[in-house]
């Protein structure tokens, strides 16, 4: 089949030319994920996935991982993030559901509670707010490149702390007594070896809540230094999403997060999450 590929400043690509709903052969996909490793972030257009070609899609990549609060999902390895019931009625601002996912405002990295931590993510868009829900990118190897000879070097060998019960905390949203808010926080270098490109990365996202044995008083500066750089403007880009949108992403090299919205609007989207298979390998 063949397919174009378009580089969006400053960081990612759009792929055009390709029809996912009537599959993709093993040279375009070789292609395809080759075409993620590289540029961080692929933007699709005009994708209107079943949730099961979804899934099958993102088995190509990998085992999918399944979510917590996913009970109303059409496939258990789609996530489904929603702000309306089954009822089509929209969900009270105080549902578990809306509270789980306002930490991904945030900016972060999937799974990165995870002791091996999510390798790609494929996430479309079903139905869009008129206003607000955008979601932003940043390419944690140009981050690494941007630091100077020093700050990198204060960065290198450290251990960052990615605490989600903190991070749930920072973001508001805890509820005492759900196992989802008492994760235990997990150790991954501040600085990675991509496996599949050997580029190395910075890891840092507003989840890291420490430095394995400095104090928060040396740590904090550190960490709020590396996440500036990661999120310098000039290298974000913003995706407003239309109905129909497939965008896939290497969580391995790149950090996101999600814009708020009106809730008033439905938005509904579906994201299948690529399970890792190695640990996080210091860079």
């Amino acid at each position: 089949m063949g397919f174009e590929l378009h580089p969006i400043d400053p960081i990612g690509a759009e792929i055009r030319g390709l029809d996912l709903a009537r599959g993709i052969d093993d040279p375009d996909f070789d292609r395809l994920r080759r075409s993620i490793v590289a540029y961080g972030v692929v933007v699709l257009r005009d994708q209107p996935l079943t949730p099961a070609q979804h899934v099958a899609l993102g088995r190509r990549f990998g085992i999918p991982e399944r979510g917590a609060f996913n009970e109303d999902t059409p496939d258990p390895d789609l996530i489904l993030l929603t702000n309306r019931g089954r009822d089509g009625r929209m969900l009270s601002p105080d549902d578990v559901r809306l509270r789980l996912v306002a930490i991904n405002e945030g900016w972060h990295t999937d799974s990165s509670f995870r002791e091996i931590p999510a390798t790609f993510s494929l996430f479309a868009a079903v139905v869009v707010p008129p206003v607000g829900g955008d979601t932003f990118f940043a390419d944690l190897r140009l981050a690494w490149e941007a630091l100077s000879p020093d700050e990198q070097a204060s960065a290198r060998g450290r251990v960052g702390i990615h605490d989600y019960a903190k991070a749930f905390a920072r973001f508001g949203s805890t509820i005492p007594g759900n196992p989802v808010f008492e994760l235990p926080a997990v150790r991954h270098p501040l600085v990675r070896l991509h496996p599949e490109s050997g580029e190395t990365t910075l890891y840092t996202s507003e989840h890291v809540m420490a430095i394995e044995g400095l104090p928060e008083e040396e740590a904090q500066p550190i960490l709020d230094r590396l996440l500036r750089a990661a999120i310098a403007p000039e290298r974000v880009y913003r995706h407003s999403f239309r109905p129909f949108d497939l965008l896939i992403w290497d969580n391995r090299k790149m950090i996101h997060r999600a814009q708020g919205f009106d809730p008033a609007h439905a938005r509904v989207m579906h994201h299948v999450r690529i399970a890792g298979t190695e640990r996080v390998v210091a860079g």
